[in-house]
This record gives structure tokens, C-alpha cells and sequence, in this order.
């Protein structure tokens, strides 16, 4: 059996391998950790309404494999992609100023151009999800056009781990606000002090199973999926001041040795982030039935 020794050395090793001995990026580095993620991932997939079908709801482990993908994305052997990935992890609210956020990316990127603001250091998280959840219902489409494809059932389950990423690095609190890692200096420099990693590694902690924070769950399609992103978004930044106020009980690691006030706060935001994931998977099956595809896709 592996030790929390062995267990922080083997999510050394994956940290190094993935993303590098550079500078840290700009904004956070990752929600939930790897593991976290994975836990979330599976828990919202066995959450979901039984109208998703059985071959997505069946493939709970891939999906939660395919929800590690967006970080890995930011390897810094991949200077071209990490470019473009890392931005789409965070949206630090307090730059805007109270401006509401447009609808679709371009709107924002217009905004941020009159607003004189670097649309990669405010980033671009509730742009990457709601486009996620789009290309998901796309692919159900597909699948609905042709439910034995397991091309294309292969495609929805990967698309789920994406959209899986985005919605639970939203529920994280510290990916909402410039003071991700520490309060931000008087020049807007991040002291990186660490609360993020540790806020990441409470999932771990929890040591839960994905159908204990699966069970009495909640979950319906929204109504409207931006403004449904910008309400969560809102809700998760809410927090900001709760996470801090919980910094100095976040020393101690593993379930046994959570703080109460701190395992609550983790459990909220565990069972938070699982609803927010599934209602967004039975939204893009909602959505699904409604697209037209293109002749040739539905052949």
C-alpha cells in the first residue's frame, strides 16, 4: 500500500514531467489536483439524470481519466499550446472592475482591447466552458444520429473530461480572483505563498468516494448556459474571503487531520463542483436534441 510519503513524491514526479522546471505561469497552474479532478470527474458523471445515455453513463472512469488532459495541455514543451491553455483555466473578477462579462469569447477579447486590459492575464475560463459544453452537445448529436458509433461515443466521453476541468477549476475559489496564491502585492505580483496548492490537495484529503458525493445530488439542465457560468462563476468568488480566512487551518493534510471548519468547506465545494459538471452534461444532452447536423455528419 502506498504511503502519503510515496503518494506526495509520485504527484512530485507527475508535476515535474507535465509542466517542467520553468517559471511558474501567470495564473494558477491547476484546480483540485490531478487526483482531485478525477474524483469530481466520476462523481458527476454518476450523478447525472438516467435520460444521458448508458454508454456515457457507463464510462464514468474514462471520462475522469480525459478530465487530466486541460493541464497537461500546459507543458512547457509545448510552448505554442501552453500559450494558449493557460488562460483558459482562470478569470480573475476584480480586474474587471464590475464590467459585465459578454456572451462569447471575442466579445470579451473586444472588451478587454477598449478597457485596455490583456485579455491572457484576466483569463478566459467561463469563454473555454461554455464552448466545452457546446462542442459536447455537438457530439451528442452525433451519437444521437448514430447511437451505435463508438467513434463518436469515444469523442463525448473525451469532451466530457473538458468540460469537467473547466466547471470544477470555476468552483475553486482561488480561480476566480487575482489573489490566487497568496494576497496580490501593492504591484499586483502574487507573493505565491502556496494556499493554492493546498486548497487544490483537499479533494485528496477528503478521501471520499465519487458515488458518496454523487448520491442525493440534485442535477437538471440550466436554463440558459452563459449566465448559468457567470451565476457560478459569482458563487465561486464569493468564497475568496472564506479561503483565506481558512489559511491557517490548512497546514495539516489527510482526512483525519482536516480542521472541521476546513473539511466542511471542502466538502461544499467537492459536492458543488460534481453538481455544476453534471448539470452542465445534462444541459449539453438537452441541447443536443435540438441541433441540426450537417448532411454528410448524420450519414
Amino acid at each position: 500500500m502506498r504511503t502519503d510519503a510515496t503518494r506526495r513524491v509520485l504527484r512530485a514526479l507527475l508535476t515535474l514531467l507535465t509542466f517542467g522546471t520553468g517559471l511558474a505561469p501567470i495564473g494558477p497552474a491547476h484546480a483540485w489536483s490531478t487526483d482531485g479532478h478525477m474524483v469530481l470527474t466520476e462523481a458527476a458523471v454518476l450523478a447525472t439524470p438516467a435520460s444521458l445515455p448508458s454508454f456515457f453513463r457507463s464510462g464514468a472512469k474514462a471520462i475522469a481519466r480525459d478530465s487530466r488532459d486541460p493541464d497537461f495541455a500546459k507543458n512547457r514543451s509545448l510552448p505554442a499550446l501552453r500559450n494558449g491553455e493557460g488562460p483558459e483555466h482562470f478569470l480573475d473578477l476584480e480586474l474587471l472592475k464590475g464590467r459585465s462579462l459578454p456572451a462569447t469569447r471575442y466579445g470579451f477579447i473586444h472588451q478587454c482591447a477598449r478597457a485596455k486590459l490583456d485579455p491572457d492575464r484576466v483569463g478566459l475560463l467561463p469563454y473555454a466552458l461554455a464552448e466545452a459544453t457546446e462542442r459536447l452537445a455537438l457530439a451528442f448529436a452525433e451519437s444521437r444520429q448514430r447511437p451505435e458509433d463508438t467513434h463518436v461515443q469515444a469523442k463525448c466521453r473525451y469532451l466530457a473530461g473538458q468540460v469537467a476541468h473547466y466547471a470544477q477549476d470555476l468552483c475553486q475559489p482561488l480561480h476566480t480572483t487575482v489573489h490566487h496564491d497568496g494576497k496580490v502585492r501593492p504591484d499586483g505580483s502574487s507573493p505565491r505563498t502556496g494556499i493554492h496548492s493546498r486548497i487544490d490537495d483537499l479533494i485528496t484529503a477528503l478521501r471520499v468516494e465519487p458515488s458518496a458525493l454523487a448520491a442525493r445530488q440534485q442535477v437538471a439542465p440550466v436554463e440558459s448556459l452563459m449566465p448559468a457560468i457567470l451565476s457560478e462563476l459569482k458563487r465561486s468568488n464569493a468564497l475568496v474571503t472564506r479561503v483565506y480566512m481558512l489559511e491557517p487551518k490548512l497546514r495539516v493534510k489527510g482526512a483525519r487531520g482536516l480542521a472541521p471548519e476546513v473539511s466542511d468547506f471542502a466538502q461544499e465545494r467537492a459536492r458543488a463542483s460534481v453538481r455544476f459538471t453534471a448539470s452542465l452534461y445534462a444541459t449539453a444532452w438537452k441541447l443536443s436534441g435540438t441541433l441540426q447536423l450537417p448532411k454528410a455528419a448524420a450519414e
